[in-house]
């Protein structure tokens, strides 16, 4: 380390700028094929996924949608789960999934919107694999998604 004279014959050590690793390339670096085939598998209970929160905006919008004040929709179509609130299953599946379809897909909370990209699919091949590739016909085909537009999906996930 060299020093720095302030001209007051005191030397201090001169700072030099830390260099940050670089991030580890994630498992999915050469991008993962995705293309939503809207076959509703996604909407049905896999396991601990069986929940599907949506924050007061996504709630109000559906509100709106189907002409209720947000109290009536959440009265309607919600229940409280860990702190938040989440659509109702209905036959082992989200409320809203009819005739194999999602019936609100133009405003699907950023849950769905963002799936597969969530934190805990993307955490390991392994997940990816048993979590989503094993059921998702859309899993490995359509578009090429690289790592900053996966990593930005999941980001969204968490909000």
């Amino acid at each position: 380390m060299s020093r720095r004279d302030d001209g007051g014959g005191s030397a201090e050590p001169e700072r030099v700028p830390l260099r940050r690793k670089p991030r580890p390339e994630p498992w999915y670096a050469p991008g993962l094929r995705f293309e939503c085939t809207a076959c509703g598998k996604c909407c049905t209970n896999h396991g601990e996924f069986s929940c599907v929160f949506a924050n007061r905006e996504e709630r109000e919008a559906l509100a709106r949608h189907f002409g209720l004040t947000r109290n009536e929709f959440e009265a309607r179509y919600c229940e409280p789960v860990d702190g938040g609130l989440s659509f109702r299953s209905q036959d082992d599946a989200c409320v809203f999934l009819k005739d194999g379809k999602c019936s609100v897909y133009a405003l699907r909370p950023a849950q769905c919107r963002t799936f597969p990209f969530w934190p805990e699919l993307i955490a390991s091949e392994d997940s990816w694999q048993r979590d989503v590739a094993s059921f998702c016909p859309g899993a490995g085909k359509g578009p090429l998604h690289g790592v900053e537009e996966i990593r930005a999906a999941a980001r969204r996930a968490q909000l």
